[in-house]
């Protein structure tokens, strides 16, 4: 069985990210199993508090990247950028930078929710940019952002819901996203990250 840890930019306990979050989630195949890190357990960032001073929520953010098969994030657009809790936890994620941090190697794919007609993309490009700049791999073959988002989430025989063009989308972002899990493709940037930190004098 296959981990996919799933992140949410959001703190917002039924923002519209984590109402995407959970219905990606529920779109995993066969032999995927979800699991949720809530990013309010994480402080924001400060130098000071590295190694074994790092708090409790930065360790817990650690082990649970390091223990899974991939990470899907989902996340809204602020003005015009990520949300901070993202960037937020990324710093600590990626620290100590070396000689390996939590996510080197790492897949990930994004989708973003917005109540906008048009925004979206900026913060889904942020994402995947400052992810792979950090040694963890991104796909790119295909972003999904859910505009108009209130609209576009149903419900069905119980369960919530994306309209059919909209999951068929979704279905495809984590169809690629499970193809990188599978494919093992992480493996290079984790073998020429490895190269550079023992080129180092």
């Amino acid at each position: 069985m296959k981990n996919i840890l799933f992140l949410v930019g959001s703190l917002r306990r039924d923002s519209l990210n984590m109402r995407l979050a959970r219905v990606a989630a529920q779109n995993l195949p066969e032999g995927y199993q979800a699991t949720f890190f809530d990013l309010k357990d994480v402080p924001m960032y400060n130098d000071d508090l590295r190694g074994e001073h790092s708090p409790e929520g930065v360790q817990r953010l650690r082990e649970a990247l390091r223990s899974t098969d991939g990470v899907f994030w989902t996340a809204p657009e602020y003005n015009f950028a990520l949300p901070g809790i993202v960037k937020n936890a990324l710093d600590w994620a990626s620290r100590p930078l070396l000689p390996r941090h939590s996510f080197v190697g790492l897949p990930m794919n994004a989708a973003v929710a917005t109540i906008s007609a048009t925004n979206g993309i900026r913060s889904l490009n942020d994402l995947k940019r400052i992810w792979s700049s950090c040694g963890g791999f991104t796909v790119t073959t295909f972003d999904f952002v859910l505009q108009l988002a209130p609209s576009k989430l149903v419900e069905e025989s119980g369960f919530e819901t994306l309209e059919p063009v909209s999951l068929d989308k979704l279905r495809l972002a984590i169809g690629h996203f499970v193809r990188a899990v599978e494919g093992d493709v992480g493996a290079v940037v984790t073998a020429n990250w490895v190269a550079f930190v023992e080129s180092q004098p």
